[in-house]
Formats: C-alpha cells, sequence, structure tokens
C-alpha cells in the first residue's frame, strides 16, 4: 500500500518527462529546424538567424513613405511566410540564395515588384538602414516571409551549436539524454524500488500520529483483533488486515486522518469497478460509526472467506491387552 504522496514521487518523473519532451520540441524547432531544413515551417512561420552590422537609423532621418528598421545583430529573426503578390510597400522581407555550399540570408526592405523583360519577377527594395534602392531577382521558393519579430541573443547561440554538424548532433543527443533519458532513468529506479517493497515493513508509524489520531488507531485496532477472526501485520507505512490469507483492509494515517482502505471491488452507478471503498475516521466521535461500518462491511463481503478452525483428527484407540 502507497500513500498519496509515495505516488507522487513514483510518478512524478513521467510529468516531468513530457514536460521536457515539450521543452525539447520547441528548442529543437526554435534553434535546429531551420538549419536542418531552411524551407521547413510550422504553421506559416520560420526562424533565421540575422548576421547583418545594422546602423540604428533616427527617426528624423528618415524620409516620409521611407521605412527603416533596426535588428539587434545575431537575433533569432521570426518570419511568417507569404506570396510575392501579398507583398507591400514597406514589408520587412527575407529571402535566400546559395554561395557555393553556403546559404546566404538577407534581409531588406520591399518597395515594389515589376515583372522583367524575361519574365522574370524583380524585386526594388534597400537595405534596413539605407533607403537606396536597389533591383533584386529572387529564385522560386526561396522568399522566406515578411519580418514579424526578432529576439536578441538567440541567432549567437544557434550559430554557436550548428558551427559544425557534428556539435548540431551531439547537442541534440545530449540534451534528449539530460531532458528526456534522467526523467526516465528516475522512473525506472522509482518503479524497481516500489516493487521491492520495504525490507523492513514498519507499519503505521505512531510517534508521528496527533494524541487523538493515536487514539483512533488504537481503538480501531483494539476492535478489529477483538472479532477474533482478523490478524493484523505490518505493511509499508500501514497495517495490513487479513482475514486467514484474504486481505481484509489496509489501516493507516494520510493527510492528517486515520483510514481504513477496505480491498473489494465495488459497483458504481455507471458500471465501471470502484477501488475506493474506504471508511475515513477524521475524529474520535467517528468512532461507532466506523466499527458499524466495517462490521456491514465484513458481513456483506467477508463472511464466506473466514477462515474454519480444523478439528484435530482422532487417534484409533489401541487395542486393549
Amino acid at each position: 500500500m502507497r500513500n498519496l504522496s509515495e505516488q507522487k514521487r513514483t510518478y512524478s518523473p513521467l510529468i516531468a518527462f513530457f514536460f521536457m519532451a515539450i521543452v525539447y520540441a520547441v528548442i529543437f524547432l526554435v534553434f535546429f529546424l531551420n538549419y536542418f531544413n531552411i524551407d521547413a515551417t510550422l504553421g506559416g512561420f520560420r526562424f533565421y538567424d540575422f548576421s547583418d552590422e545594422v546602423v540604428k537609423v533616427d527617426d528624423y532621418d528618415i524620409a516620409e513613405g521611407d521605412k527603416m528598421l533596426y535588428i539587434e545583430k545575431g537575433s533569432k529573426v521570426l518570419v511568417r511566410s507569404v506570396t510575392a503578390g501579398e507583398l507591400k510597400e514597406n514589408d520587412v522581407i527575407a529571402f535566400y540564395y546559395k554561395d557555393g555550399a553556403e546559404t546566404v540570408i538577407v534581409t531588406q526592405i520591399f518597395k515594389r515588384a515589376e515583372e522583367g523583360i524575361d519574365g522574370e519577377t524583380v524585386y526594388y527594395v534597400h537595405d534596413l538602414d539605407d533607403a537606396e534602392i536597389h533591383s533584386v531577382n529572387i529564385a522560386s521558393g526561396r522568399l522566406m516571409g515578411v519580418y514579424v519579430t526578432a529576439i536578441p541573443v538567440l541567432g549567437t547561440i544557434t550559430a554557436y551549436l550548428t558551427s559544425s554538424a557534428a556539435l548540431a548532433y551531439c547537442s541534440l543527443i545530449g540534451l534528449a539524454l539530460i531532458m528526456m533519458g534522467i526523467p526516465i532513468i528516475v522512473f525506472v529506479l522509482r518503479i524497481k524500488e516500489r516493487r521491492m517493497g520495504s525490507p523492513y515493513p514498519e507499519g503505521v508509524n505512531i510517534n508521528k500520529l496527533s494524541t487523538e489520531n493515536l487514539y483512533i488507531y488504537e481503538n480501531i485496532r483494539k476492535f478489529i483483533l477483538g472479532a477474533g477472526v482478523f490478524k493484523i501485520d505490518k505493511g509499508y507505512d500501514c497495517d495490513l488486515i487479513y482475514l486467514g490469507r484474504t486481505l481484509f483492509g489496509v489501516l493507516h494515517c494520510t493527510n492528517g486522518n486515520i483510514y481504513v482502505n477496505i480491498n473489494k471491488n465495488f459497483q458504481r452507478y455507471d458500471g465501471k469497478i470502484d477501488r475506493a471503498g474506504y471508511i475515513c475516521i477524521p475524529h474520535a466521535s467517528s468512532l461507532e460509526t466506523a466499527k458499524k461500518r466495517l462490521n456491514s462491511m465484513y458481513r456483506a463481503y467477508f463472511a464466506d472467506k473466514r477462515p474454519v478452525r480444523m478439528a484435530p483428527r482422532r487417534r484409533p484407540a489401541r487395542p486393549r491387552v
């Protein structure tokens, strides 16, 4: 028999595991997803690392109708996926191109788009801190989206963690082992500890009982033993009440109250099985009611399990000489 605190101790690592799994998924999405696949999006959003040096332009230096934006170097930028036709003037856009094996991400302020002589779309953009307009061609599928927000420092962390493929994979594996492996190991160890049980059954620790609970405990224990059909053994932080070899109930103190949990499946009104057949004795004044309930439980469900004492077998009489 384990009390509520013992059950929480056993299963809390599972709760920690699921929580850590969620945190791990968030870390992967923010720091690693677009490193492994730059085109991957989640709900139409994606991240990238901003590594350019931008000068902060004062508002009075910006001409009417123009827009400047300061993004701190090393920030993690969140963009929302859009199509070319959805772009509006002064949208901050991000796109990328390939320079050999390297992927270069560019952040610009969009002004307008026109169809070129060869039928390709020409984008007229300018830098975040310079209003001089220039034209660029963005290959199909390489427009990443429109700027939503930037989070400082996170880009620097990603740049460090993904500075090499080996470091990226080692970081992911190490985080998984620490964040999810440790709770699983703790859970397994606690399950093994629980199955082992107590090497030294303690019974109810009467030293921790209040004066009233001690009176209730001794009174109800005396009542049970006085029936002449029960025996009481020490269990894990409880007393086990046996009727012969059948476990009748468990006597324990939980949350400041004395309980007798009856070892019986009770049928609920909805047809399901209920193992919550317990008798709570919160006050000494409840003792008589508890004794009546114990008696009725015994008569209703356990009377047929009363141990039968076998009469001693008689030996045949020796013949007289």
